[in-house]
């Protein structure tokens, strides 16, 4: 009789971490490019208020998520430091 798998074990962790993580954050960068395009002024009149508050609380966000991994960093937009 075979044993039962340990899905729990150290290594099947690490593995379910190999296949989830790259691809995920592949995606995250492919979304930011899309994002990206759209400073185009040729095609887009951006505002810059709604930008700025966008783009901190994507780095709110992302600081959230590097936190979880032990990753401590600070965000400062024109010289000011954002909680």
């Amino acid at each position: 009789m075979a044993a039962t798998p340990d899905f729990n074990s150290a290594a099947e962790k690490r593995a379910r971490f190999g296949k989830v993580f790259a691809p995920r954050v592949e995606k995250l960068i492919d979304s930011l490019q899309a994002v990206a395009k759209t400073a185009n002024l040729e095609i887009y009149d951006f505002d810059d208020a709604l930008v700025r508050r966008l783009f901190i609380e994507l780095a709110r966000r992302f600081r959230a998520t590097a936190h979880r991994f032990g990753i401590e960093f600070e965000i400062t937009v024109d010289g000011e430091v954002i909680d």
